[in-house]
């Protein structure tokens, strides 16, 4: 790839980040060859699986981990229609 196709790619990507439009800009780095942009793009995205693959196969092990926690973190989460239940339960309004 030249490197101006290189830094075309890169502005795209920089243009989505800044409409936050965050997968889309870390496809950009990523076929720009910028790893390790991508994968904070995906972080930021919170497509934390993604970026902690990406985090992984570059050795930022810190990194990874960080994203693994915090994909952990989102799946604990109890789902709106949990949250919604437990609201009505609580004013004594049974399913």
């Amino acid at each position: 790839m030249e490197e101006s196709e290189k830094q075309a790619l890169a502005a795209r990507a920089k243009k989505c980040e800044g409409r936050q439009l965050f997968v889309k800009a870390a496809e950009y780095y990523l076929e720009a060859g910028m790893e390790s942009e991508a994968a904070d793009a995906y972080e930021k995205a919170a497509a934390y699986l993604k970026a902690e693959e990406i985090f992984d196969r570059l050795g930022k092990k810190e990194d990874a981990a960080r994203c693994k926690k915090l994909r952990e973190d989102a799946a604990n989460q109890p789902l709106w229609s949990d949250l919604q239940a437990d609201f009505q339960k609580d004013r004594g309004n049974p399913d």
